[in-house]
Parts: structure tokens; C-alpha cells; sequence
């Protein structure tokens, strides 16, 4: 990798690290994502979009330290997302699109943090960050959404409910 890639994909990861470390105050810590819990666990809710966020954070944590078994905990995390089936909320070829090259990102991000190329893996992370940002942009341009994650299934009402093409 050339300096001025190392130059692009650290400046990318300090702005997403500060960027989140200021909101980071504002907002409640999501919880860490769980391995092994009881089904009546209460995190065990988190949507989805939770858990990928914790992960990327726990990837970005990973990052700063050059700590390749938390990277790659993470990004172990992320694909496991992508296995979910409350991942695939839409079946337009964007989203499909969008979704492929996010798991296609994250095994780069894996790979790099198996290869112990710290470069590599910001690179990926900020590949796999700027993915998500576009997804979520089409998701709310499209007019795209879901339940919203606070209110509980049992009061969910028809107007709580987005509607799906």
C-alpha cells in the first residue's frame, strides 16, 4: 500500500473516530453484542442494526489498539449479521447490491486482520463504513424502513409501522 492510501485510510479512520467519540457522549452505550445468552435475555432484542454497530465499534476499538483478535471479533460479528434474516428488509437489486458489497468488505477486513496488516484493515473499515452510509441513504430516499427498535412488539400499532414495497 502507497502512503498516500495509508495517509486516505487513516485520516478516514480518525474522522470516524471522532466523529463517534463526540456523539458517543450524547447517546446511551449500545451493549456489547452477546455470544452466549439466555432466550429471555433482555439485550437479546437489539435489532440487527444494533448489533452491527456495536461490532463496528468493537472493529474501530480493534483499530486504534492494533489489536487483530478484536478486529477480527468483530467483523466475525458483522458477518454473522448478515446472516440474520431481519438483515434482508428489501429484495431491490440496490439493496442487494449495497448488502453484498458490505459482507464482501468485511471478509477484506477479516482477511487483513488474519494477515496482521493494520493499513489494510482501516482501508476496509472505512470501505465497509462508507457501504453503509450509502445503503442507509437509499434505504431513506427510497422511503425504506422498519418497526422502530423502541417500541416493543406487543404495542406496536398500524401506525408505528412502516411500510414495506
Amino acid at each position: 500500500m502507497t502512503n498516500s492510501y495509508r495517509s486516505v485510510a487513516w485520516a478516514g479512520v480518525a474522522a470516524i473516530a471522532l466523529g463517534s467519540a463526540g456523539a458517543a457522549q450524547d447517546r446511551p452505550k449500545v451493549p456489547e453484542p452477546l455470544t452466549k445468552s439466555r432466550p429471555d435475555d433482555p439485550r437479546k432484542k437489539l435489532t440487527v442494526m444494533q448489533r452491527k454497530l456495536a461490532h463496528a465499534q468493537k472493529v474501530l476499538e480493534g483499530l486504534a489498539k492494533e489489536d487483530y483478535d478484536k478486529i477480527r471479533g468483530g467483523s466475525d460479528g458483522l458477518m454473522e449479521c448478515v446472516k440474520e434474516s431481519s438483515w434482508r428488509i428489501n429484495d431491490t437489486d440496490k439493496y442487494l447490491l449495497f448488502s453484498n458489497e458490505f459482507l464482501r468488505t468485511v471478509e477484506n477486513l477479516r482477511k487483513a486482520a488474519k494477515d496482521k496488516k493494520i493499513d489494510a484493515a482501516a482501508l476496509a473499515y472505512v470501505d465497509m463504513t462508507l457501504t453503509c452510509v450509502k445503503c442507509h441513504r437509499y434505504l431513506r430516499e427510497a422511503g425504506i424502513a422498519l418497526v422502530p427498535a423502541a417500541v416493543p412488539p406487543a404495542t406496536t400499532t398500524a401506525s408505528t409501522v412502516a411500510r414495506r414495497p
